[in-house]
């Protein structure tokens, strides 16, 4: 079988789709059923080497740099509140690819679109839908996307021969809100890369030391500061927690910024005084997996997740996670994290206040997300979703 995928998740940074993208391409790569594996960027289609090396380089090919509009130009159209700007560039942008693949349609490729919307295409096609937070909190993104994806997300839902998910949550709001048939969704749990595993202190010595935090000394959560990953309501309740305990457990942020986040900023500016917070931005991937596994806490308190990739990660590294007891994260968690709502702020703070001051619960739930996070991979991922590509070829 041949199948394409759209490369755009890659590009730098990249978030949670651009790992699923890049972790499925390499899985499929090991595939001996797959006889032609290609992607596409703007004008260009990338196989073999030149696939490869885009893959694990993570880095924009120089062609890409010369023919796509100015990011920056975009954005500043965005931010001027130029009418469907937003709506305006990703359908220029679609125009421009969907040229591009069209020929690959007449010679059987079944075209996988990760991220939700695909550019136009004649032949087989299999999209991800990762959760539907457009809908349920429209508030938690900019109107331009909400307003790309009401317009277009229920034409390609229709459009689209097979729908994948990453959770039995998300497939039953896509049912409920589109009267999508199960039969047309397949849930693909996603994985973690073997670089999220435990670790001694003196493994991660060198990254403690940058940061100067100390071994199982400090609480991580790792998340773009933008309102669904609720981490206002975190650093509100990690800053009530006693004197002693802000003390010796600094809060580490590690995310970039996102949208909507000035008001979060303002607060974090605020509690900084109080509370021992420190804020990384992003990170190289091998810092970040230091930090996982010598946290004494990872705290994801967020409002709504489709899968919750972050949970997984902390689970393979051998730490104690406390997460939201609500959307697709009681699901991913199975038991194995302590659940709180999110909602309240003391229930974050006292689910910390437990964790960081009861030795056997932190060890009985960082046993408990080892043994959890054996029951995914990126292997049975793309299993699975082979079997998607090959009811279609």
């Amino acid at each position: 079988m041949k199948v394409l995928f759209n490369l755009q998740t890659l590009l730098y940074p990249r978030t949670g789709i651009g790992h699923y993208t890049q972790h499925l391409i390499e899985e499929m790569g090991n595939s001996d059923e797959i006889e032609e594996l290609s992607g596409f960027l703007s004008r260009e289609i990338y196989s073999g080497t030149t696939l490869s090396n885009f893959v694990k380089t993570k880095q924009i090919p120089t062609t890409i740099r010369t023919k796509k509009p100015p990011l920056d130009a975009v954005k500043k159209l965005i931010r001027q509140g130029v009418p469907d700007a937003y709506v305006a560039v990703n359908a220029w942008n679609r125009w421009i690819e969907s040229r591009s693949i069209r020929k690959l349609a007449s010679t059987g490729y079944v075209y996988h679109e990760p991220n939700f919307i695909p550019v136009p295409y004649s032949g087989p096609l299999v999209i991800n839908v990762h959760d539907l937070s457009h809908i349920r909190h429209p508030q938690f993104h900019p109107p331009e996307r909400v307003k790309l994806l009401n317009i277009k997300l229920s034409k390609v839902i229709m459009r689209a021969d097979h729908i994948v998910t990453d959770s039995h949550f998300v497939a039953e709001e896509i049912t409920e809100l589109y009267s999508v048939p199960l039969n047309k969704i397949t849930v693909t749990y996603l994985g973690t890369d073997v670089g999220f595993h435990e670790r001694t202190a003196n493994d991660v010595a060198d990254t403690l030391k940058q940061f100067r935090l100390h071994y199982r000394g400090f609480v991580l959560s790792v998340a773009t500061l933008e309102p669904r990953k609720n981490i206002e309501r975190l650093v509100t309740a990690y800053s009530t927690l006693p004197e002693s305990v802000l003390k010796e457990y600094p809060l580490v942020l590690v995310g970039g910024s996102g949208w909507r986040d000035s008001k979060l900023l303002a607060c974090l500016k605020s509690l900084e005084v109080k509370a021992n917070i420190i804020r990384t931005g992003y990170l190289p991937r091998t810092q970040l997996q230091d930090l996982y596994a010598s946290a004494a806490v990872f705290a994801y308190p967020s409002l709504y997740e489709g899968f919750g990739l972050p949970v997984l990660e902390a689970f393979a590294s051998g730490t104690p996670v406390l997460t939201s007891n609500n959307t697709s994260l009681h699901e991913v968690s199975g038991g194995a994290a302590l659940e709180i709502d999110p909602t309240f702020t003391d229930a974050i703070r006292d689910g910390l206040n437990n964790l960081l001051n009861n030795p056997s619960l932190a060890q009985k739930y960082a046993q408990s997300g080892l043994k959890r996070s054996m029951d995914f991979s990126w292997q049975k991922c793309a299993e699975q979703t082979l079997a998607v590509y090959r009811r279609l070829s």
